[in-house]
């Protein structure tokens, strides 16, 4: 009997700032590099294509638990009191099998959260995040 090499989600782990994130129940990013086009003097097409930026923007959603004080209380975000000294999260997902890092981004910031209350279901949220200083399995 042969092992996968897939790489499958009940074996992957999400850590928010070195701390297993239980609530967790999905998370998605994108990885933008966007490239911008060079033109020369009296050349109609591009010379050269050059990146321009890098960023991380994803989103995280997650099941609300009595008592665990949101997204506040697991360092995701700053209590209003405290916003103007908010600090990055680092977010760090793991495949407990081999464990490889599948995705690594250690200056993050949430630009926004929403929960859904709905009747006879959970309570869950979501949180959009920006980023940067991206890293995975192979860097």
């Amino acid at each position: 009997m042969s092992i996968s090499n897939l790489v499958t989600t009940p074996h992957c782990v999400a850590l928010i700032n070195s701390v297993p994130f239980a609530r967790c129940s999905g998370l998605t990013y994108d990885i933008a590099s966007p490239r911008r086009e060079v033109h020369g003097i009296d050349v109609l097409a591009p010379v050269e294509m050059v990146p321009t930026s890098l960023s991380v923007h994803g989103t995280i959603q997650m099941y609300r638990l009595h008592n665990d004080g949101a997204n506040e209380a697991s360092g995701l975000v700053a209590t209003w009191n405290l916003l103007t000294k908010e600090k990055y999260f680092s977010l760090l997902v793991l495949d407990r099998v081999t464990d490889t890092v599948l995705v690594q981004v250690d200056k993050c910031v949430v630009t926004n959260q929403s929960w859904v209350i709905q009747p006879k279901s959970f309570v869950i949220g979501t949180v959009a995040f920006s980023g940067f200083d991206y890293s995975n399995d192979a860097t």
